[in-house]
């Protein structure tokens, strides 16, 4: 039984894992919000670059750093604008729950691994919120598979969160907070609470005919502001939603070396005789 619910509370803990994690090459400033502090980076400044992604989030009350979180229903991942993820690049983990459950990473192919991170948070005993029957740290897996990304997270066994990549590169997740999920998807108690996440997937390239393909392309411009945008929103238990913006920086330099070099050019140029 004890496995069984640890297993659960991972589980809505690894939803948070998500999408994308970030190493810190390129990492922005934390981005707060009224029950989170997040951190979204990209491993590449440039332009239309192969680009690793990584993550990493705090979850608390609203206004009050030490105090506990209402329990997540629901987060999606907006990437900026032309940012692409293409599935198809890495091998595909086509196992079913029961199998990642059992098996963990070793039931994929060792290409659709993505990357690594850790899910942290607080499992109440059902309908006595009052008492925690653990407070879990677990290292958890993500992995590739058509349109999702899977998260797997070490407990006795693996929990499974599978998120929906989206057509205009957003990343869904709708996570449990209880153990096991009822088939309406609607827990009768909430119990399983996240406090931390964090997920760091290094860039994964694959060449094709002599054509450099990524999983994570950045965007093919870089604003004016120096910046790519993120949106992360987070729907919670008390009806409330938070949008926070993450900022990623980007490499204008080249554009601006262009136009130097046009003007000097205008500038020495003589007319003819």
């Amino acid at each position: 039984m004890q496995g069984r619910l640890r297993r659960g509370g991972v589980l809505a803990q690894l939803v948070c894992a998500l999408c994308a994690g970030w190493a810190a090459s390129a990492s922005a400033q934390p981005a707060t919000g009224p029950r989170e502090t997040v951190d979204q980076s990209f491993t590449s400044t440039q332009p239309g670059s192969p680009t690793g992604v990584s993550y990493s989030g705090v979850y608390h009350a609203a206004g009050d750093p030490q105090g506990n979180p209402p329990f997540l229903r629901r987060m999606v991942f907006y990437a900026p604008p032309g940012m692409r993820y293409d599935t198809s690049v890495p091998d595909r983990c086509t196992a079913t729950d029961v199998e990642l459950e059992a098996r963990g990473p070793d039931a994929c192919p060792p290409g659709s691994r993505l990357g690594t991170g850790t899910a942290e948070g607080l499992f109440f005993v059902p309908f006595a919120h009052d008492v925690v029957f653990d407070h879990y740290k677990h290292t958890l897996h993500v992995l590739n598979n058509a349109n999702e990304q899977i998260l797997l997270v070490e407990s006795e066994g693996f929990t499974v969160v599978r998120g929906k990549v989206r057509p205009d590169g957003s990343i869904e997740f709708n996570p449990t907070t209880c153990f096991p999920a009822p088939p309406t998807g609607q827990c009768a108690d909430d119990y399983i609470l996240q406090l931390k996440s964090s997920t760091v997937i290094p860039a994964y390239t694959r060449t094709s005919r002599g054509r450099v393909r990524s999983y994570v392309t950045t965007p093919p411009t870089c604003p004016a502001a120096g910046a790519w945008q993120s949106v992360l929103r987070f729907w919670w238990s008390d009806g409330s939603t938070d949008s926070v913006t993450s900022e990623q920086p980007c490499q204008r330099a080249a554009r601006v070396r262009h136009h130097a070099h046009r003007h000097r050019h205008r500038r020495t140029a003589r007319p003819h005789s």
